[in-house]
């Protein structure tokens, strides 16, 4: 009877002592491919990647060695802070690279760490761990985990609000929705319209927009009676609210935006000057440099950012963005490419 407590910690130390699955890992594709077919390699995540055997799930890396023993129902592939995400019996807790359960599977739902925290479920209500378990933040948010510039969304009451990386509710859970915080402010909403708080909780663009885009670059799209502009972070209209769409300045290296009037289409700078008049009924995105317009008339033709025609407007069936300097064009059955002067290449 003596030697049982030994015994135990005997197996304990088996349990979790590493071993090895045997296979090759291929550095190109980072796909580990195991002797026994019977294991089942998910993908790879800075080295680590889950590894199931049909009945249970753990963890290896890349040379086969088990870091997480296979004792769980569910292991999230890779580290991140020193914390993999791992399921059982239903619940959610967290082990190390040593292969220790360090943090109880005793959660309903979990998030991953970030800046050394993690949100976590227990019933109906989400609260924050430290990397110890260590409960930081309350278990009284209905919503939480989502974070932007140390600004985390949550919701109370069935209102949104945002706390700060400290675990302060900074914006009070007063609004109907909240988005991420980008430039320092994030859309929010009341009632019916949409304005912008700042990171102290202060409304710095009033709640009068139908709809009010994240902002980026330091101007916003946003939208009143079906028509939009652009806005920067005091609130003033840059680009009045004189289009049905409008896409976004960040899709390319132009630094235009393309924009609609009725069924037409052309490009504004950020300055709200029509660089590409709005008399297109296409107008792509910019791709190397070049956008691909299309006339009422069927006729495809290729612009810079300055607005200047570049290759002539062609009888093209169908024409496609630059890619690899060259587009893939089709007149009638014949495909073929074009360079960037407008001359067919292979």
């Amino acid at each position: 009877m003596k030697y049982l407590p030994v015994l135990f910690l005997f197996l304990s130390n088996c349990l979790l002592a590493q071993t090895k699955i045997a296979g090759t890992y291929d550095t190109k594709t980072q796909k580990f491919t195991p002797e026994d077919k019977n294991y089942n390699i998910q993908y790879f995540f800075k080295g680590y990647a889950s590894v199931s055997d049909g009945k249970s799930s753990g963890i290896i890396d890349s040379t086969g060695t088990v870091i997480v023993p296979l004792i769980y129902d569910m292991t999230v592939s890779g580290f991140t802070e020193n914390r993999a995400m791992v399921k059982k019996e239903n619940l959610y807790g967290f082990a190390n690279k040593s292969g220790k359960e360090v943090i109880p599977c005793i959660y309903d739902e979990a998030k991953g760490f970030s800046e050394g925290y993690a949100w976590v479920r227990k019933g109906e209500k989400w609260g924050r761990i430290d990397a110890s378990g260590k409960e930081n933040i309350p278990f009284k948010y209905e919503t939480a985990g989502f974070s932007s510039e140390g600004m985390t969304r949550v919701r109370k009451g069935g209102k949104f609000g945002a706390l700060n990386q400290k675990g302060q509710e900074i914006v009070p859970c007063i609004y109907d929705e909240i988005g991420f915080f980008k430039d320092g402010l994030a859309a929010a909403t009341k009632g019916s319209k949409r304005g912008y708080v700042d990171k102290t909780g202060k409304t710095v663009i009033p709640f009068i927009y139908d709809i009010a885009d994240d902002f980026k670059g330091g101007i916003a799209i946003v939208r009143n009676h079906n028509k939009c502009g652009l806005i920067d972070k005091t609130g003033k209209v840059v680009v009045p609210l004189i289009y049905d769409g409008m896409g976004s300045f960040d899709s390319d290296q132009s630094g235009l935006a393309r924009v609609q009037i009725g069924n037409k289409w052309g490009f504004i700078n950020k300055k709200g000057k029509e660089i590409v008049p709005c008399i297109y009924i296409k107008a792509n995105f910019f791709s190397e440099g070049l956008a691909l317009i299309v006339t009422d008339k069927g006729e495809s033709g290729y612009v810079d950012a300055t607005g200047k025609l570049i290759i002539p407007f062609t009888k093209y069936t169908r024409a496609e963005n630059f890619r690899n300097g060259k587009a893939e064009v089709r007149k009638g059955n014949d495909v073929f490419y074009i360079n960037k002067q407008g001359q067919t290449v292979n």
